[in-house]
């Protein structure tokens, strides 16, 4: 019997990667000459999960994306990412079984005809899926105070913890979705919340709605463009 998949940044460290490999088996993400080095290891900036099927950009690497296409179903974008803004968030949107959370116009358009019977909510951010996250169904975590004043409009629960102490080299401070995936009912976390400001409450947060938590090494979190993972 086969494990499922885990595709995690090839940079995380090694404890990580070494702890998700005794449930599953895992595919190190990394790319070359694509996008900016900060993110070329970083799932979401290449794929997007909506229900059953993943939408990949084309220009994935190609033992990646036959991979994934041989283990779930697995469509190809429109869009290559690249080295910009609008090129390097095509794929990096959030969806869920109501809602497509992305910055209006930054999307790709496989991702907009798959998802048309979702409700598009516009956020100031176009790095959405590194800054927010679906712990259980309607309630989310972000580090993003424009995408939390947001959910607090439209009465959606979530919590907005502090970007401090995610790390995401170069840059001072990581994301939160980043850190995170969900596998059935357990949250993996790509470091650990006691090196967190606010991981008491995140852990809190993440018991209140029947979820447990894996921390896959004891260091801080780490933003290495979340954790997926495919049956």
């Amino acid at each position: 019997m086969s494990l499922p998949i885990a595709v995690i940044d090839a940079r995380s460290p090694q404890e990580a990667i070494d702890n998700l490999s005794k449930n599953f088996s895992v595919i190190p993400f990394i790319t070359e000459n694509i996008t900016y080095d900060a993110i070329a290891g970083h799932p979401d900036i290449f794929i997007t999960q909506c229900d059953n099927i993943s939408i990949v950009a084309p220009n994935t690497p190609n033992a990646i994306k036959q991979n994934l296409i041989q283990n779930s179903s697995t469509l190809l974008g429109h869009a290559n990412v690249g080295t910009t803004l609008e090129d390097s968030t095509l794929y990096n949107c959030l969806i869920t079984n109501t809602f497509l959370f992305h910055k209006k116009g930054y999307t790709d358009r496989k991702i907009l005809e798959q998802n048309s019977d979702k409700v598009f909510i516009d956020l100031p951010q176009a790095y959405t899926r590194c800054s927010l996250f679906e712990i259980a169904e309607n309630a989310f975590i972000t580090s993003d105070k424009g995408i939390a004043s947001v959910l607090q409009n439209m009465k959606i629960e979530h919590i907005c913890i502090s970007p401090e102490g995610i790390q995401l080299p170069p840059y001072k401070y990581g994301f939160i979705g980043g850190c995170m995936g969900k596998y059935k009912e357990t949250i993996y976390l790509n470091g650990s919340l006691s090196m967190h400001k606010d991981g008491d409450a995140i852990k809190s947060f993440i018991f209140s709605h029947n979820c447990d938590i894996v921390e896959l090494h004891q260091g801080n979190l780490y933003d290495g463009g979340g954790i997926f993972f495919f049956d």
